[in-house]
């Protein structure tokens, strides 16, 4: 959502995850944090609402309320205020990140977050026969939530090892330099891939560009590392939040995919967009069409706590 005064513009960000681990809120708090860097603000200040079922265990629902406010101070994000209560109609804890910064007028971007708008993209001729570029990787965010959620299940299939190195990509989850490096370049339109992963972001992408889509599922990137933790849990990868990944739309995809290469950030050119309406995604010699957004995978690990 974006406010307009007469010198700025307030933008106003909302994430929402749900889980018992600790660290869950950090998920909502980095979606938003880097939906509003992209949009070209600095100075962010967020609200929090934790919601619980009755009997959690309060120490625990209060140690996620710790942990973002820790993460605030370490990111220089202004704590505004938390609410915590109770509903006995939820199953699992919900978190709920509202995150708010004035940008001055000209200067915003478009972030793609769950409120963001259209801002500045202006229609199929516009945007038709543009290259898209993917940063870093695919259900990295779903894939760390799931980890933190079901920790105990992890341990009983996969080595110390090969969990820990789950566990070092939450580094990867802040966004930064990518987002230097494409409004440098000029790029215009970037989306973040948030909620129901990236099936979901390229749809909304392209409903809001008016524009059709041709993609190649083989580039688009995935840890093997997501793969596994996803077919243990029967996860579709790509409907599952990916929080720390964005969607480029360029003229010159291959500039900025080596751009960031050459950062270390993992990046590809997943396609291009089209005079069309159609959303194709091929696979080899298969073909499909992007469906409408689907709920986010995520939610298939907490059906059985409802």
């Amino acid at each position: 959502m974006r406010l307009v005064t007469d010198d700025r513009q307030v933008l106003i960000e909302k994430a929402v995850v749900y889980g018992w681990s600790e660290h869950i809120g950090l998920h909502a708090l980095v979606s938003v944090a880097n939906s509003l860097t992209a949009a070209g603000a600095s100075d962010i200040g967020i609200g929090v609402r934790i919601t619980y079922p009755p009997h959690s265990d309060k120490f625990k629902i209060y140690t996620m309320e710790k942990a973002i406010k820790k993460e605030c101070r370490r990111r220089k994000i202004e704590f505004l205020e938390s609410f915590i209560f109770e509903n006995p109609l939820l199953a699992v804890p919900s978190v709920t990140i509202d995150g708010v910064a004035a940008v001055p007028e000209g200067e915003m971007g478009d972030g793609g977050g769950e409120e963001s708008g259209k801002s500045g993209m202006s229609g199929r001729k516009s945007f038709a026969g543009k290259d898209i570029v993917l940063s870093k990787w695919v259900g990295m965010d779903g894939m760390l939530q799931a980890a933190r959620e079901r920790a105990d299940m992890l341990r009983k299939r996969f080595t110390p090892a090969f969990i820990r190195q789950i566990i070092s990509y939450e580094k990867e989850l802040s966004a930064g330099k990518e987002l230097e490096l494409a409004r440098g370049m000029g790029v215009s339109c970037l989306r973040q891939i948030t909620q129901g992963g990236i099936f979901a972001a390229l749809w909304e992408l392209s409903k809001e560009l008016g524009v059709g889509l041709e993609l190649d599922m083989k580039h688009i990137s995935i840890l093997q590392e997501t793969v596994e933790v996803c077919e243990y849990f029967e996860l579709n990868p790509y409907q599952l939040a990916s929080a720390g990944s964005f969607l480029f739309v360029t003229e010159e995809g291959d500039v900025l995919k080596e751009a960031l290469l050459r950062e270390k950030i993992m990046a590809s050119v997943i396609g291009r967009t089209t005079g069309g309406q159609g959303k194709i995604i091929r696979n080899g010699e298969d073909v499909r069409y992007i469906d409408r957004p689907a709920p986010d995978e995520i939610w298939k690990l907490h059906i059985s706590e409802e």
